[in-house]
């Protein structure tokens, strides 16, 4: 009976997950960060261009991310739809990185990139494409 039941789990468990939704080819190429706001105790700070905070999204679904125009850190990604719940009807993408259970909401619009969302005191960063 316990055999049958994991079976069963496993099955629920496959059946449940799904891959990541296909990615919008704007994504890829380098983007540079230009803005982070938000956080329990609200701040709003902007960054000039060349300031080496870039993250690097690939089409084969891999990335990386450098902080001063060092490699802090690489790995995969995968885009989740309609993850976050704007109200009104509105819903927003996630990015998920690497294998994380939760994303950051993700908005591209044009050449502005926007990982994570100021609901509930958490931080949002802006992003500039610099290159495809």
């Amino acid at each position: 009976m316990k055999a049958f039941l994991l079976i069963i789990a496993v099955g629920v468990c496959f059946l449940s997950c799904k891959k990541g939704e296909p990615v919008s080819p704007g994504l890829f190429g380098k983007w540079e960060l230009r803005r982070m706001y938000g956080g329990l105790w609200w701040r709003d700070s902007t960054y000039k261009p060349g300031n080496g905070t870039v993250y690097q999204f690939n089409s084969d679904s891999t990335f990386k991310h450098f902080v001063k125009g060092e490699l802090t850190e690489t790995g995969v990604f995968h885009i989740k739809k309609d993850v976050y719940d704007g109200g009104g009807g509105t819903k927003y993408d996630a990015l998920i990185f690497n294998s994380a259970t939760f994303g950051e909401m993700v908005i591209l619009a044009g050449t502005k990139l926007t990982i994570g969302n100021t609901w509930t005191d958490n931080i949002a960063n802006d992003y500039v494409k610099i290159s495809d």
